[in-house]
């Protein structure tokens, strides 16, 4: 072949463009490389809503959680020695010398204090407890037969799971509640899934009380038999299970702490 020939077909072959082959193969890679590149996307941009929701949700249960432990940590205030009964294996300690020797000392207001416990125990559940305590140091307990006009509502509070609407906000299966007598009922945390007190005996008392003790100390068991196990806790442990909906994802973290009694629990 000729020089000037091979010129000419080579030109005819640069001149003829793309087949419909190349072409359909072509946007069949480009259209794979593009749907690659937004699944990637599209799970990166899932995977940073659904950490970002998530640490927001546990910041606000964490808040929630601070707010009980601060609450738990004045349970049995009781500066006068007045305001609750505590109670022993065989009896009470509202009597009637205590009774008089609290009127001496707070005046003909008080009355008595028979049957006041810092944690009833009846209230003391797996997703419920009162905590009573005497924050204005006048010797009584707001919510209580004796109760005196300057009683505050936070010296009688019920913190509580709830689930449903009402008392949670419609669209939330469950909450944490909080209530202090004095009006509505409060929501403390609303993205959560579960909430449960597990309550741990001082050490010395059963189940506590084996010998060498035991570290750490075996929880009581749920209902309690008495007042007088309620007024020897010495830790309750807060645990609660927030929760995170986002599309088709749901994201659970649970969060632990545990709560020392500080105040005085039994005599």
């Amino acid at each position: 072949m000729h020089r000037a020939d091979a010129s000419l077909m080579s030109r005819l072959r640069s001149d003829r463009g793309v087949t419909m082959t190349e072409l359909v193969v072509t946007l069949a890679l480009l259209g794979f490389v593009v749907t690659s590149v937004m699944m990637v996307w599209s799970k990166t941009q899932q995977a940073y809503f659904v950490g970002s929701t998530a640490a927001e949700d546990q910041q606000n249960v964490r808040a929630a959680i601070d707010y009980m432990v601060r609450e738990l940590r004045s349970v049995g205030r009781d500066t006068t020695v007045c305001a609750f009964d505590y109670a022993g294996p065989v009896t009470f300690d509202c009597n009637a010398t205590k009774v008089a020797n609290c009127q001496l000392k707070l005046g003909a207001g008080y009355t008595s204090c028979a049957n006041i416990f810092a944690i009833p125990f009846a209230n003391a559940t797996a997703t419920t407890i009162q905590i009573l305590s005497d924050r204005n140091d006048n010797g009584t307990i707001a919510g209580t037969a004796n109760a005196q006009p300057s009683d505050g509502g936070n010296e009688n509070v019920v913190y509580a799971l709830a689930n449903g609407s009402p008392p949670c906000p419609a669209g939330v299966p469950a909450c944490i509640t909080r209530d202090d007598g004095t009006g509505p009922v409060a929501m403390v945390a609303v993205d959560i899934a579960g909430l449960t007190f597990t309550y741990y005996p001082r050490p010395g008392f059963p189940p506590c009380d084996a010998i060498p003790p035991q570290n750490p100390c075996p929880p009581f068991t749920l209902p309690f038999g008495s007042q007088f196990q309620a007024d020897n806790i010495g830790l309750i442990r807060i645990s609660v299970i927030a929760q995170s909906i986002i599309g088709t994802d749901t994201v659970r973290r649970q969060l632990d702490t545990d709560v020392l009694l500080k105040n005085r629990m039994a005599n």
